[in-house]
């Protein structure tokens, strides 16, 4: 039986995962530290589990005995994610938990990373080139998990890979991040205050970032895979598309919003997830905006009946 651990499965990326693991048959037993399930998905196995607490992680491994494990919970407060100390304790986490997912029957585990551990002055970044020098605590983290990952991994023969996510966008995304704050601010028809927009990102619809993390997981490609589109846009050309599907490019104001990581270009090197995974995007970036406008659309017509 093909039974995986899914941590995160209520976040940003995790909670499109599951439809994909179901269609695909797998015993899906997916870790939220909620109390209160109602609003979940009842059509899978839920599990209330604190993965901070060692004890919690120990009972979940022993009790499922899963053999495979999609690893993408993480601190993610978005005020404060690149520096915060939290960053460390789930190292500490995710260490852990891959411990005893390997002594508890694990075979195959794929780590959510995060383009962030590149060297951005570098911008065009590749799994065996450019090097993994990070500017921020969340990306210092992310990289040094894999390095012990790798090697423990190698030693207790367990299949493992890590999905380094570029610039994700879709419904669910935080409300503070670009395309989703653009959207909104047009939706209630508010000025959108920006940066200025010419900084180049590589960006993928989170539909797909969940489907290339699923065909990773079923692989046996091992080590770092970047998952991104392979192409690098503007901001403001992103924006701009937001605003024209709004009729709303009068609301967008460029220039007095200043960003933290402000590197010219980020874009990934895709050669591995296109030719070892033979995996492509379902979506471009119209269609990926015009499905998050319209699930935008219903969630805020739905919060204010």
């Amino acid at each position: 039986m093909k039974k995986v651990i899914v941590t995160g499965a209520t976040g940003f990326i995790g909670r499109h995962t599951i439809p994909i693991l179901q269609e695909l048959e797998y015993d899906i037993h997916a870790i939220t530290s909620k109390s209160d399930r109602n609003d979940l998905r009842q059509d899978i196995n839920w599990h209330s589990v604190d993965l901070l607490k060692p004890d919690e992680v120990t009972g979940l491994c022993r009790t499922i005995k899963a053999n495979y494990l999609l690893h993408l919970g993480w601190y993610d407060n978005p005020s404060d994610r690149m520096i915060s100390e939290q960053n460390i304790k789930w190292v500490e986490a995710s260490l852990h938990l891959a411990r005893e997912f390997a002594g508890n029957g694990g075979k195959r585990m794929v780590l959510g990373g995060s383009c962030t551990e590149y060297d951005w002055r570098y911008g065009y970044c590749s799994e065996s080139i450019t090097p993994t020098q990070p500017g921020s605590m969340y990306g210092e983290c992310k990289s040094a998990l894999h390095k012990i990952l790798e090697k423990y991994a190698r030693k207790q023969g367990l299949s493992y890979a890590t999905g380094r996510i570029f610039f994700v966008y879709g419904p669910y995304e935080q409300e503070k991040r670009l395309v989703t704050y653009a959207i909104r601010s047009l939706l209630m028809r508010k000025k959108a205050n920006l940066s200025h927009g010419h900084q180049m990102r590589d960006y993928l619809y989170v539909g797909d970032v969940a489907d290339a993390l699923v065909t990773l997981l079923t692989s046996d490609v091992t080590g770092a895979v970047n998952i991104g589109s392979g192409r690098a846009v503007k901001l403001r050309e992103i924006v701009n598309l937001v605003g024209e599907k709004l009729n709303g490019l009068g609301l967008l104001t460029y220039g007095p919003v200043e960003s933290t990581f402000d590197s010219p270009v980020v874009m990934a090197d895709i050669s591995r997830l296109r030719d070892e995974l033979d995996w492509e995007p379902k979506y471009d970036l119209e269609d990926g905006i015009e499905e998050t406008i319209n699930w935008w659309k219903d969630e805020i017509k739905a919060t204010t009946v």
